[in-house]
């Protein structure tokens, strides 16, 4: 499922899968053309990922199925280029990655859809239906009444601010009752 609110965001590669991916660089001493070999020296050289590598990591995966597949038989031929796309650890890394991307920008619509500030259904595109689209049909506007937004640092500040000054007060009191207090302690 492609997701194009996800285009632009970018992963670093765990130290773990990193550190996998270098230990297959430093093994292989195979041909330094074949499909794979170059993926791995660019994923160990710049260990952030963006979400269209992902793709592109999961569809060589997902076109390689490990299914039926005897990856320990030396005769295998995909057996290198599933190795140098940085194997198990690799494949499952990336499928973890990109569900949970997805996962989050799914539950981000849906919290949208249900609070009622989606001013449309996020999970669907606008479409025609007789004439009319989707986009064309826009809430009322309330551009026109003026309220004024206070941000939560605003209220925060106030609501100290309103504390402050009631802490000044009760010391004010205290040392006004101290200070009668100590008068008529006075010889």
């Amino acid at each position: 499922m492609a997701n194009s609110s996800l285009q632009g965001y970018s992963w670093d590669l765990p130290d773990e899968l990193h550190s996998h991916l270098k230990r297959i660089m430093n093994a292989y001493k195979g041909d330094k053309n074949v499909d794979g070999y170059k993926r791995l020296n660019g994923l160990i050289n710049e260990p952030k990922v963006s979400y269209e590598q992902l793709k592109r990591i999961k569809n060589f995966f997902d076109n390689h199925s490990t299914a039926g597949v005897d990856y320990m038989d030396d005769t295998a031929i995909t057996r290198t280029e599933f190795i140098l796309n940085g194997s198990r650890k690799m494949m499952d890394w990336v499928n973890r990655t990109l569900g949970t991307a997805r996962d989050n920008i799914s539950k981000v619509k849906d919290v949208q859809k249900n609070s009622g500030t989606a001013t449309k259904n996020t999970h669907i595109g606008s479409h025609t239906k007789a004439g009319f689209t989707t986009n064309s049909i826009k809430p009322p506007s309330t551009s026109d009444i003026n309220i004024k937004k206070e941000s939560y640092d605003d209220i925060y500040i106030k609501k100290e601010v309103k504390l402050m000054e009631s802490l000044i007060k009760i010391f004010d009191k205290n040392k006004e009752l101290w200070q009668t207090d100590n008068k008529s302690h006075q010889f």
